[in-house]
């Protein structure tokens, strides 16, 4: 049987540059809402996309408050950048997917905004985000090569911990203690320059975790060593060790 031939779609008349920016220009729709951020930015969104897309627009929308008058959002303490990738992310005329160059600045509005299906491409996203770090590490020998992937799952860590994801907290715990506890302790002093500042950076996401969560991330690290002893690893070794101990 042959299949029907698709009919030809005229793309002349299109706008490429408003659809690579949605949400930028005023007058796009009837029901225009602005959002306004500290910074003075603004993003101009369908008042029904956002009641349809997330319960907490609805009920603001619907209910009694200021907003649904003004048809301004004042985001306090929100970013345009990741608002505006939220958006592309939940808007059905783009092709703009949950992925690691996005899922740290989403998952926190997601959340908020309970959007749920963005909420669980973000969760995947950053559970094999965690995975694929460590393989990355496993296949190092070199500390300087594991501070890349540590950084990273530091930050999905760190992320985790702020929107409360328990399952996400514990194998953020499990996979950042195993790498070099002197990648994130501030204990090893990198021989190139250009690896300092991503050391350095390591160090300062490790400090502001909570305190319970560093004591389990140490408590782990410690439980790797088979003579239970907290002792500072040379960089082969600790290569080695990665490798080994990712059970």
């Amino acid at each position: 049987m042959t299949s029907p031939v698709s009919p030809t779609i005229e793309l002349e008349n299109v706008d490429t540059e408003t659809i690579s920016k949605p949400f930028t220009e005023s007058g796009k729709c009837k029901d225009e809402v602005t959002l306004t951020f500290d910074d003075g930015q603004v993003l101009f969104v369908s008042q029904n996309f956002l009641i349809l897309a997330s319960p907490v627009f609805e009920a603001m929308f619907r209910g009694d408050f200021k907003e649904k008058q003004t048809r301004n959002v004042d985001l306090k303490g929100k970013k345009y950048d990741g608002f505006l990738k939220f958006l592309m992310c939940i808007h059905p005329g783009t092709t703009t997917t949950v992925n690691r160059d996005n899922v740290l600045d989403i998952i926190p509005i997601a959340q908020e905004y309970q959007v749920r299906r963005i909420v669980y491409q973000c969760k995947l996203c950053m559970k094999q985000w965690l995975n694929d770090e460590l393989e990355t590490a496993r296949k190092r020998y070199y500390i300087g090569d594991y501070v890349k992937p540590a950084r990273n799952c530091l930050y999905i860590l760190k992320t985790a911990v702020m929107v409360n994801y328990s399952e996400l907290v514990t194998l953020g715990v499990e996979i950042v203690s195993k790498f070099g506890h002197r990648i994130y302790l501030g204990l090893h002093k990198p021989s190139f320059i250009t690896e300092k500042d991503m050391f350095s950076e390591c160090t300062e996401v490790f400090k502001s975790l909570p305190a319970d969560v560093k004591y389990d991330v140490l408590a782990r690290r410690l439980a790797l060593y088979p003579d239970n002893n907290f002792k500072v690893v040379e960089s082969v070794q600790l290569g080695k060790q990665v490798s080994q101990s990712g059970n």
